[in-house]
């Protein structure tokens, strides 16, 4: 009797906390699944100012322009997780304003170069699993982008040379290249981003351009070696 009057009791009480609007809770409950931690790489659009350090040992004293600082401004689409479209400009400002042929005065920008292409970021699941550097806009890559190198040089119209026929010219140099190369942060407000590949373009150059013709083609190597600040 006294059992059947304690089970009673519970049973009222029970009723009594749900109809007054009381909840009861679970004798256990599941643990919640991890929170997916936040990509603070996720934006679209990666906009990154910096050096590109190559130009400089490629044009180091070419037709007496003076050494340069390269001054490289990219933005980088992304489209997917591992393709990206990008821009990129390079101006390289000269540290000087005479060169060493005929004294003859240079612009500030005796160089620069521009270039739109695309990027595959390979074996991005295969770094993950090693945990190795990846993510957006991380990774090795392959490229292909259109670039047109712009540049002064001196020219006269005869062998003779006075000092008064020399010109200084503007020529463009349009390649189609293609690259191999590797992104990588350093820190979170840096960027790596190193490249190499070759090129081909129907525009005939100077050999000293870092180019070797062969009739109506032109094929030139690319090298970037570049420090950016990059957000």
């Amino acid at each position: 009797m006294r059992y059947f009057t304690s089970s009673l009791a519970s049973l009222l009480w029970l009723a009594a906390s749900v109809a007054s609007g009381q909840t009861v809770a679970p004798a256990a409950t599941a643990p919640a699944a991890p929170e997916a931690p936040a990509d603070d790489a996720a934006r679209p659009v990666l906009v990154k100012v910096g050096l590109n350090v190559a130009r400089s040992f490629r044009w180091g004293g070419y037709n007496g322009i003076p050494f340069r600082v390269p001054v490289t401004v990219g933005v980088e689409y992304r489209l997917h997780s591992k393709f990206t479209l990008y821009g990129q400009l390079d101006a390289d400002f000269a540290t000087s304003r005479y060169g060493g042929y005929a004294d003859q005065r240079t612009p500030l920008l005796p160089t620069g170069a521009l270039s739109l292409g695309g990027r595959y970021y390979y074996n991005q699941a295969g770094r993950a699993r090693s945990n190795r550097a990846h993510g957006a806009f991380v990774g090795n890559y392959l490229a292909a982008e259109a670039h047109t190198e712009m540049w002064h040089h001196f020219e006269s119209p005869g062998l003779a040379i006075p000092a008064g026929d020399i010109e200084l010219r503007r020529s463009y140099v349009p390649t189609l290249n293609l690259l191999w190369g590797m992104q990588r942060r350093l820190g979170r407000r840096f960027l790596f981003d190193g490249s190499a590949g070759i090129g081909v373009g129907a525009t005939r150059s100077d050999l000293n351009f870092g180019g070797f013709s062969s009739g109506p083609v032109n094929l030139s190597g690319q090298l970037n070696l570049g420090v950016y600040f990059g957000r």
